[in-house]
């Protein structure tokens, strides 16, 4: 195979790796769970400086928790400018300050909570997701149209098993890094349904349990009642 082919299909599986890539940090900052990657795009700004998250915190996932972040800032000053860098990328988290020792209220760190996936929440969700896929296949499909004319331009008059085994090996680079991205719409599809499923059992256990107390209090009530109450 020509160098200048190979070239060209090398530079097809960058762009196609790159555009996975690419929807896989897309996916992370659709919150469901507390993802390190959702930070990444956090920029601080310090008086008219940007800086990225980890240059002025310490970010890590809380213990018992898969829907939080504990951020703590490398000074104190920092609190609130954090705040405002998280709120802007991230305004649907719940954003609370915490006292590092309950002994000394001065000191605190950030936690930030994921919101529960509710029907509003699911409904964005799962359009985002598509969405998103669906840009990641037209790049994907514009790479592998482009790489298609590069070769049979490079190719032109060469024998046609030559041709074939170029247009062969890029439709393989693109249907692997289809395949790729399916997987990861598929996954995140999958972590979207069970917040949800989770969010709903959480919703109709306290309906529940309302509707029950509604009945014990009316039951009451009617227990307390004698004809001279009349």
């Amino acid at each position: 195979m020509k160098k200048s082919v190979v070239g060209i299909l090398d530079n097809a599986q960058s762009k196609m790796s790159g555009y996975a890539a690419l929807l896989n940090y897309r996916y992370s900052n659709l919150s469901v769970l507390a993802q390190p990657e959702a930070l990444l795009c956090v920029f601080v700004d310090l008086d008219g400086d940007k800086f990225a998250i980890e240059k002025v915190a310490k970010a890590r996932n809380a213990p018992e928790r898969d829907d939080q972040f504990e951020i703590y800032p490398n000074d104190q000053d920092l609190l609130m400018p954090l705040v405002k860098a998280i709120n802007d990328v991230h305004p649907e988290y719940k954003i609370e300050l915490v006292g590092m020792d309950e002994e000394d209220d001065e000191e605190k760190f950030i936690l930030a909570t994921v919101p529960p996936v509710d029907d509003a929440r699911y409904k964005f969700l799962t359009e985002a997701v598509g969405v998103l896929s669906d840009v990641c296949k037209a790049q994907m499909d514009a790479t592998f149209n482009t790489a298609t004319a590069q070769i049979a331009l490079k190719l032109a008059g060469a024998p046609k098993d030559e041709l074939d085994e170029a247009k062969d090996t890029l439709k393989k680079i693109h249907d692997d890094a289809g395949d790729i991205a399916g997987k990861m719409k598929a996954a995140k599809e999958e972590e979207i349904e069970k917040a949800y499923n989770i969010y709903k059992e959480e919703r109709d256990k306290k309906k529940e349990e309302a509707k029950k107390k509604a009945e014990e209090a009316q039951a009451g009530t009617q227990m307390k009642m004698t004809p001279g109450d009349e």
